[in-house]
């Protein structure tokens, strides 16, 4: 008898990765949860076979409805574009007091909560998979706590376990590492310069001396299937590789030929990058993850090695040989 997965948010970039890995696993099925079945990359997912239903994160029982059946849920949230992308159209009317960061995190909060509220209602469930972050402020003794776009996800794990804690025993946690292709949303989130002579350098908040890990997104479909394999309970890690940001800038000169150095730099200079807290943002994390650990030294966080099953990821060395970077190399010098 087939099993069935649902995905939340399947045209993301981990939901889509996951429907893609299960597309070629036997005894499934898939279903799609989306906000626009009507989109291009609905669409697209449906040709392939995928049952596509409507959902929205702010309508429960929009995820109650699609979630029936469902052996397996895959979970996730995105902190609001308002945030990276601030348009006319997507910038909300904040409260008195209240700052966009704010806004942003609240939002992912409440999304998160409204999934785990529903999949808290599925009786025929076996696992439900949540793609999480570390809680920055608590692993951090609250020197972090503006690293919003983590402690919203992470939130939701401790409102499972105190709300639902039968839910709770049924959760395994995926844990992204740091997206290797982060660089393409520009220098605030990656800060690569180019400099007059050509040559490029990266400047990152913290020591820059602790192992961070790095990952391609679209491996997230194999580290759920392997979640899936083994009892739940899981705290999965997930990353190619496990370096310094000198150990990346070296392998990623040597191959690109580039001559590049990395260089330590502070929260302060990096905020500078960007405008309304999104240069802070992402200072801090980078901060937090060279003091206490991208993980936050989580003693229950386990790596793929660890599962004892097979896990596919492509190795940052096989990222960087197979990446265009004409992108990054054309950058204005400085």
């Amino acid at each position: 008898m087939e099993k069935l997965i649902v995905i939340i948010a399947v045209t993301g970039v981990q939901g889509s990765s996951v429907a893609n890995v299960f597309l070629h696993e036997s005894g499934w099925k898939i279903r799609g949860v989306t906000r626009d079945p009507s989109k291009p990359a609905s669409r697209a997912l449906a040709a392939k076979g995928i049952e596509i239903v409507k959902g929205d994160a702010d309508d429960v029982e929009s995820i109650k409805a699609a979630l029936r059946g469902a052996s397996v849920v895959f979970g996730n949230t995105v902190f609001p574009e308002a945030f990276s992308n601030p348009t006319a159209e997507n910038t909300p009317t904040l409260a008195p007091g209240q700052t966009l960061r704010e806004w942003c995190y609240e939002t992912e909060l409440r999304h998160g909560k409204n999934i785990a509220d529903a999949v808290a209602t599925v009786d025929t469930l076996d696992l439900f998979v949540w793609s999480s972050l570390s809680h920055a402020k608590k692993w951090s003794g609250g020197k972090y706590t503006g690293v919003y776009h983590f402690d919203s996800k992470a939130q939701v794990v401790d409102y499972i376990y105190n709300i639902y804690p039968s839910l709770a025993k049924r959760m395994s946690i995926l844990q992204m590492g740091l997206f290797i292709t982060n660089w393409k949303w520009g220098q605030a989130s990656v800060p690569w310069e180019r400099r007059s002579d050509g040559s490029m350098v990266l400047r990152v908040p913290g020591s820059g001396d602790v192992p961070i890990p790095l990952v391609v997104p679209s491996d997230a479909g194999h580290f759920v299937k392997a979640l899936t394999q083994v009892p739940a309970g899981k705290n999965l890690i997930a990353f190619g590789d496990r370096i310094t940001w000198a150990e990346y800038v070296q392998l990623w000169s040597r191959i690109t030929g580039v001559p590049a150095t990395f260089e330590k730099t502070t929260v302060a200079e990096h905020a500078k990058l960007a405008p309304g807290g999104y240069g802070e943002e992402i200072a801090e994390m980078y901060a937090y993850a060279q003091d206490y650990g991208y993980d936050g030294s989580d003693p229950s966080v386990v790596s793929a090695h660890q599962l004892g099953v097979d896990v596919p990821v492509t190795r940052i060395e096989q990222y960087i040989k197979e990446e265009d970077w004409s992108q990054l190399l054309s950058a204005k010098g400085t």
